[in-house]
Order: structure tokens, then C-alpha cells, then sequence
């Protein structure tokens, strides 16, 4: 996956996580630019899951009311970094991993965005614990043909050690 084409993902996921999700989901609200952020990372590399924190961070802040440019590029760019650390403990490119990752991470991303918001838009903090754990398990069900697609695809088009004759 180029930068490119993460860069264009990213700002798919948060269109799509702002004006078309909220209509579709009665059980959780998945966070498509977290989803993403994470499976990129954990899947094709740190590079360009840092540039779909990045831009799918500042889209989300942009269409959003209310939101300060860059709190939540900063929260994901965070689990960017997380998910690149834990990469190097566990075994890369594996659906299951990615798919837990994104439920463990999205238990702590959501108070990290509420924490931010109210720190930079002057908003009280509070969270809804009763909402964090079925949108935590929309977050982890939608990961798995996320990463499945991105494994397939490093797969095909990745960088693989062969003589070019």
C-alpha cells in the first residue's frame, strides 16, 4: 500500500464515518479512521499508518462541529505508535492479531478522545461506558475483512526478497 493510497483511505474512512455510519449502526459506533489507523499499521507499515492517522485525524476534527484541528490526529497518531510497538512483539500481518488489537485499543482510544476534546474545546468529560464495549466489538468485527483485504493485498503487490533476474 503507497501513502497514496492511504492518504485517499483515510479521508474515504472519515467521510464515511461522519455522514453515512451514523444512519446505518443501532448497536455501536465504529470508528472507521481508528479501525483503519490501526489495520494499516499493523498490515503494510508504520509509515502509512502514520499518514492515515494523520490525515483521517485532521478530516474528522475538520467535519466535525466542535473539534480542534489536531486533537484527534494526536490520539490517533498515539495508537499508531502503540500498534507499530506492538507489532514488533507479535507476529505482523495476521488477521487475528490485528483484529484484537483494534478491540483492546478501542477501549482506550475512546476516553483518549473524550479526554482531548475536553481538554482543547473546553467540553465537559464524560464518558459512556455502557456505549465503549459494542462499539470496541463493531470496531473488531469490521477489522477482520479490513486486514484480511490488506494481507491478500500485501501478499500480491508487497515487497517479497527474490532475485530479479
Amino acid at each position: 500500500m503507497s501513502i497514496i493510497l492511504a492518504a485517499v483511505a483515510s479521508v474515504l474512512a472519515a467521510l464515511l464515518e461522519i455522514s453515512v455510519i451514523p444512519g446505518l449502526t443501532s448497536v455501536g459506533q465504529p470508528n472507521l479512521v481508528f479501525l483503519i489507523t490501526v489495520v494499516v499499521t499493523m498490515m503494510t507499515g508504520v509509515e502509512e499508518g502514520l499518514t492515515v492517522a494523520f490525515l483521517g485525524g485532521l478530516m474528522t476534527d475538520l467535519l466535525l462541529p466542535g473539534h480542534q484541528l489536531g486533537g484527534t490526529s494526536l490520539v490517533l497518531l498515539g495508537m499508531a505508535g502503540v500498534t507499530a510497538i506492538v507489532g514488533r512483539l507479535l507476529p505482523q500481518r495476521r488477521v487475528a492479531v490485528a483484529a484484537v488489537l483494534v478491540l483492546v485499543l478501542a477501549m482506550v482510544v475512546q476516553p483518549l478522545e473524550v479526554l482531548v476534546l475536553a481538554a482543547t474545546a473546553g467540553t465537559p468529560a464524560t464518558v459512556d461506558l455502557g456505549a465503549m464495549l459494542p462499539s470496541a466489538i463493531v470496531d473488531a468485527l469490521l477489522a477482520i475483512p479490513a486486514a484480511g483485504i490488506l494481507r491478500l493485498a500485501w501478499l500480491h503487490y508487497g515487497a517479497h526478497d527474490r532475485i530479479d533476474w
